[in-house]
């Protein structure tokens, strides 16, 4: 039997929790439950104890904490991103990381999508307007546009990014994308997608979406030259990380209507506080980190973390190890 340690956040609901527990059957794997609030001796114990761990969602715990990991043959993120989780201390201390195989890449990719047709269409406002009964003011269209036919930048082509181009083709959209590594040809004709350099994608798309983890490298890949870069017409979009955006250029550019508008599901604060300035401002829709959260995407991560489960207690290399 598998000791198997699940570390979840004090806000996760209970029925969330349940709905993890129920994919590691009790006749195979020992469960025992922490949290990162968890004191830290206890913690310590949890993890001398077990020897597969599933962080849901992956958190930062002190290295001091990990180095009593001596039995832990995986830790498992049911996430994409591990920027949260230090991955650095794990390396060093000779224990694998894997990631969720990109599990939710087809629900961070949809809801990318939802959100430039939510910003091309003002959805939140338009929907109050509606249930308010206050049509008066209307604009009939005139500030809102089609998907179809726009040209798209998707900046990281990885499997999130990917699965957006892939959505894309029923939009007949003209799609472009920049990343460190150019995709191979093939790929390029299925997803009729071709490459752009950096800024001649940010100048020329109507739409930027961002699909990169947070990194050094990356970290406000959007400042003020880039949004400047951008036409006054075009939108962005970040279902990524909060972090590859400077906040206050962006709050700046939409201010000023530098860009058309922005759709974000991620913020440097989590939850977002109320009144927040960015959020207040009209050219904004805001949704609360919601894209990879769908019952689909759950099935296939968690379906992801019990076979990598049952690969290393068969000694087996664990799929998707992640490196810093």
């Amino acid at each position: 039997m598998t000791k198997l340690l699940y570390v979840y956040e004090e806000r996760i609901p209970e029925d969330l929790r349940a709905l993890v527990c129920s994919y590691f059957p009790a006749e195979e794997f020992l469960i025992k439950e922490m949290t990162y609030r968890t004191p830290p001796e206890e913690q310590k114990k949890m993890l001398s104890w077990t020897e597969v761990v599933l962080f849901a969602p992956g958190r930062y715990l002190p290295d001091e904490i990990l180095e009593t990991a001596k039995n832990v043959k995986l830790i498992q993120l049911w996430s994409s991103g591990y920027d949260k989780f230090n991955v650095a201390a794990c390396k060093k201390l000779g224990i694998q990381v894997a990631n969720n195989g990109g599990a939710n890449a087809g629900s961070v990719a949809e809801h990318a999508i939802l959100l430039m047709l939510a910003v091309y269409k003002w959805l939140p406002d338009s929907h109050r307007r509606t249930v308010e009964g206050m049509w008066v003011g209307n604009k009939h269209g005139l500030d809102m546009h089609m998907l179809t036919g726009k040209k798209v930048g998707i900046i990281g082509f990885g499997n999130i990014g990917r699965a957006v181009a892939k959505k894309l083709l029923g939009f007949e959209t003209d799609t472009v994308y920049y990343d460190i590594k150019r995709a191979d040809t093939d790929i390029e004709r299925a997803l009729n997608a071709r490459f752009a350099p950096f800024e001649e994608l940010l100048g020329s798309a109507d739409i930027v979406t961002l699909h990169l983890h947070s990194t050094k490298e990356t970290q406000n890949i959007i400042g003020a030259r880039e949004l400047s870069i951008m036409r006054p017409q075009s939108i962005l979009i970040n279902v990524a990380r909060a972090q590859l955006v400077d906040q206050n250029a962006l709050t700046d550019a939409l201010k000023n209507k530098k860009i058309h508008g922005v759709g974000l599901d991620v913020y440097l604060k989590e939850p977002t506080e109320p009144n927040d300035p960015l959020l207040m401002l009209p050219n904004v829709v805001a949704t609360p980190h919601m894209a990879g959260s769908t019952l689909d995407a759950y099935d296939k991560a968690l379906k992801n973390a019990r076979e990598n489960f049952r690969r290393v207690a068969r000694g087996e290399q664990p799929l998707w190890v992640v490196d810093c």
